[in-house]
């Protein structure tokens, strides 16, 4: 809802400040995009998290445990922020808020390319090259290997998709032949 998005919004602008004037942005970027994957996967850390027993200092701890290495200064900081207000529910809004606004701030774009086999640097620097061309700015270029595409590749960034697989041919070869009716000459 709006609510979520205002408060996600709100928090992620101030660590992105805090950050910045603390001189690790980067690294608080690296990190929540990690902790981004963690929340995601770990049902058991949401819960903690969640739980209205469980005291700040133990949430943290668990958090801390779950990164397996220290936090950067200004995300211990911000975490601390957020448990103290009780805003833990808001905290994955948060940080995708946050990942939204750095890449935006230093004109960053995420693509990814999916091939049904993998692929060297070389090919992958090349496609990377050409999105930067386009955007101006630096593109952090995914892989994936999906070996049901056959053969081509896709490529997503922001609303654009370029699917040239093979895959995607034959399906709109097929499309194609089955809208003809079949005569025999």
């Amino acid at each position: 809802d709006m609510y979520t998005g205002l408060i996600a919004s709100r928090y992620a602008s101030a660590l992105a400040e805090f950050s910045a004037a603390n001189g690790d942005e980067e690294r608080t970027y690296d990190e929540v995009r990690r902790l981004i994957g963690l929340y995601r996967r770990d049902r058991s850390l949401r819960d903690v998290l969640f739980s209205p027993v469980v005291g700040d200092e133990a949430k943290l701890e668990v958090l801390r445990g779950a990164f397996g290495r220290p936090m950067s200064a200004s995300l211990e900081g911000f975490v601390r922020l957020v448990l103290r207000h009780r805003r833990e529910h808001y905290l994955y809004f948060m940080f995708y808020s946050f990942t939204d606004l750095y890449r935006r701030r230093h004109n960053i774009r995420e693509a990814l390319l999916v091939t049904a086999a993998p692929v060297d640097d070389r090919f992958a620097g090349r496609v990377c090259r050409a999105a930067e061309s386009r955007t101006h700015g630096e593109v952090r270029l995914a892989r994936e290997v999906r070996p049901e595409l056959i053969g081509g590749f896709v490529f997503r960034m922001d609303d654009v998709l370029i699917d040239a697989s093979v895959a995607a041919q034959l399906k709109l070869l097929r499309r194609k032949l089955g809208c003809k009716p079949n005569r025999i000459v």
